[in-house]
């Protein structure tokens, strides 16, 4: 028989591992990171590295550990569990690293040690999902780009070592735009950037980078000159999988510390998870949430066998974040006004889930690309080369 859905003994086995490394090196310092609103502290991401959560779907051979997508999922939802933000940089670390190529061997494997931090700039005041509407410009001069422009949303800014700026090229010598994907030094003269505040997921962070006249080989493209999109695609069918599973992870460890706390919680002398109210609302949610880890891993697993993952990760994703912030709502709900207060978990929990809602892509403009794949472009009010 074809269709299993178990994981495997070593999928189960590295669960466990990232289960107890995320309690031990990651629980401790959530609520820190949150109130400084400060990537990560006392060495975590070294640690990440070191413990191999990142690089894993990479080759050996590039200081990698040859895994699959599928174990990248279960690594990101096992952060998710424990802390938004860790599973984000995590997340998007593996990806860019993994999945991009040009970043050069020397920068991927001190990536995959923790040691550097990759970061993706492609948004901008008029030009999100839909890139091909960016003001940003790469001007060739001699052998290198001078790149001008703005970006928003940049994630790991201030704090990334390297980002990777799509950017329209200009003066090449061809009448034909194109879209490059450009490997900067997050250091380069010409750069600055501020700190943008969130709502939640705040050891991530996020940056507005200004780039003026800011000089970078042409040879640091990523990929061949014509695919910066295309590989922002094909990152796009891995990360918002993974997304999702962040959003799971993250909805899946509220769901069961609510269920022991309803279990214990006394009203009129009984245990409130005896009232439907309660009962009711927390097996729904965990009947979606279970569907939403299918949908998710399936996405993973197309892009393991080759298949086009497209209509499937934007669904998973939209769908799963959405149903995980509303499953955290309803559970803080159950705590009374304990779960409105700071010192409850569940409150940061549902601010930093709901991050998710807006990385790889919104949760409208993930509905507008599958209803591109289900329907077609002239459907999804797209036009030109957009989705």
């Amino acid at each position: 028989m074809s269709l299993d859905f178990n994981f495997s003994p070593e999928q189960e086995e590295f669960r466990a591992y990232v289960r107890d490394f995320a309690q031990r090196e990651i629980a401790p310092y959530v609520k820190e990171w949150d109130d400084v609103e400060q990537l990560p502290t006392h060495d975590i991401i070294p640690k990440m590295g070191k413990a191999g959560l990142i690089g894993l779907a990479a080759p050996k051979e590039m200081g990698g550990h040859g895994k699959d997508y599928i174990t990248l999922g279960i690594c990101i939802e096992e952060l998710g569990r424990v802390d938004t933000s860790c599973a984000l940089i995590c997340s998007v670390n593996n990806t860019m690293a993994t999945l991009i190529p040009g970043w050069g061997d020397d920068v991927v494997r001190k990536v995959f040690r923790g040691e550097n931090l990759l970061s993706i700039a492609t948004s901008e005041e008029d030009a999100g999902s839909d890139v091909t509407n960016m003001q940003t410009e790469a001007v060739v001069d001699g052998d290198d780009f001078l790149i001008t422009g703005r970006k928003i949303h940049v994630s790991i800014m201030p704090g990334a070592t390297y980002m990777g700026v799509t950017a329209w090229v200009k003066g090449d010598g061809t009448n034909k735009p194109r879209i490059a994907f450009i490997k900067v030094p997050a250091d380069a003269p010409g750069i600055s950037c501020e700190q943008m505040e969130e709502m939640g997921a705040r050891g991530h962070q996020l940056g507005i980078v200004h780039f003026k006249n800011v000089r970078v080989p042409q040879a640091n493209v990523l990929g061949s000159k014509t695919e910066g999109k295309k590989l922002l695609y094909a990152r796009w069918g891995v990360s918002r999988c993974l997304s999702a599973l962040n959003a799971i992870g993250s909805a899946q460890q509220v769901l069961d510390d609510t269920v022991a706390f309803v279990k214990k919680k006394v009203v009129y002398g009984r245990p409130i998870g005896m009232y439907q109210g309660v009962s009711f609302p927390l097996i729904e949610h965990y009947t979606r949430i279970q569907a939403c880890r299918l949908m998710a891993y399936k996405g993973l697993w197309m892009s393991v066998v080759g298949q086009n993952p497209a209509m499937q990760a934007t669904m998973a994703k939209w769908y799963s974040v959405t149903s995980s912030v509303d499953a955290i709502t309803a559970c803080l709900q159950m705590y009374g006004a304990n779960g409105y207060l700071k010192e409850c978990s569940v409150e940061r929990r549902m601010r930093d889930t709901m991050a998710l809602l807006f990385t790889g892509g919104t949760i409208n403009i993930m509905k507008i690309i599958a209803i591109k794949e289900l329907l077609g472009k002239e459907f999804a009010a797209i036009r030109g080369d957009g989705g």
